[in-house]
């Protein structure tokens, strides 16, 4: 076994990849959810993959029935043990580093090769949250009458704006002004907890951009009813409440019975001026995967210069 996600990414680059994209869904392996640590849930479902680098515990549970897999066919990746009871895991296989139990559940094709590695991608969100939010503001979140009113810069592309976890955790509407529809919208929250909670905030007025909530420094986060993506590596969502999120999500363990549905992904955004996010090291067999991809790039570079 090697690992050759550094590889990779020198590879990409050599072929004509563009500094400054962020692609948070490519570090994923194109999961709906990704926890540092453990997954626990019941009663709801996750409408994409899961990948956990602790156990993955769910009850009464359906995962992925959206078809969308993570690192090529995988609907369920845990470093640990699985365990289902009562659920259903669609459209893709399973791994587990530790034992699987699916009880009263129907069984699942399983790898045997471990798909990402834990402990190269989680550091490389811890990384991502902390550059992100050393980015200069270009926008203003501002409260007023009760809401959070989101001033943009005018530019019609991205803007980033930093904010503390306070405004949110009262607003109970949105104001927007400055902004483009579809255009990409980075918050970084400030504080040690956030939640979205306390002012009932509804999100339909971001429906229509790709939104990224940046939780750099939350150990904890309670965010229901959010439509956009949350990265949020140091943090644990523990609650019993329900709510859906609509997006990626990236916490450090989580133990809610929140549903987390596969719309409104975070699209790749290129920020001029910030560094490449990375390609997660992945684990492979040898030598024929390094064969084939030492094929692909050579074909690539033939396919560039006939072109030339």
């Amino acid at each position: 076994m090697r690992k050759i996600g550094v590889f990779l990414a020198a590879a990409l680059a050599t072929t004509g990849a563009q500094a400054g994209v962020i692609d948070l869904g490519s570090m994923m392996g194109g999961a709906n959810i990704y926890t540092v640590r453990d997954f626990t849930a019941r009663s709801s479902d996750v409408e994409g993959a899961i990948v956990a680098g602790g156990n993955v515990t769910i009850q009464s549970y359906n995962v992925n029935l959206k078809n969308q897999k993570a690192y090529g066919d995988y609907a369920v990746v845990a470093g640990g043990d699985l365990k289902l009871t009562s659920g259903t895991i669609s459209n893709g296989k399973t791994y587990a580093g530790g034992t699987t139990s699916l009880q009263q559940a129907l069984p699942v094709a399983s790898g045997t090769v471990q798909p990402v590695d834990f402990a190269a991608a989680s550091q490389q969100f811890r990384d991502l949250a902390n550059d992100l939010s050393t980015l200069g503001a270009t926008g203003t979140v501002e409260s007023l009458w009760g809401g959070a009113k989101v001033i943009g810069s005018g530019n019609g592309s991205l803007d980033i704006f930093n904010v503390s976890a306070d405004i949110f955790r009262n607003s109970s509407h949105w104001m927007l002004d400055g902004l483009s529809a579809g255009q990409t919208l980075i918050f970084n929250v400030s504080g040690k907890a956030g939640t979205f909670n306390e002012g009932n905030i509804g999100f339909e007025p971001l429906s229509g951009y790709n939104v990224l909530f940046n939780f750099f420094e939350a150990t904890e986060i309670n965010v229901r009813n959010v439509t956009g993506s949350v990265l949020a590596p140091n943090a644990t969502v523990k609650n019993d409440q329900g709510g859906v999120i609509n997006g990626n999500v990236v916490v450090d363990s989580w133990n809610s019975p929140i549903q987390v549905n596969a719309n409104h992904y975070f699209k790749p955004v290129d920020i001029p001026g910030f560094h490449d996010t990375p390609e997660v090291p992945v684990d492979v067999p040898e030598p024929g995967t390094l064969a084939l991809l030492a094929a692909g790039l050579c074909a690539v570079v033939g396919l560039r210069r006939r072109r030339g």
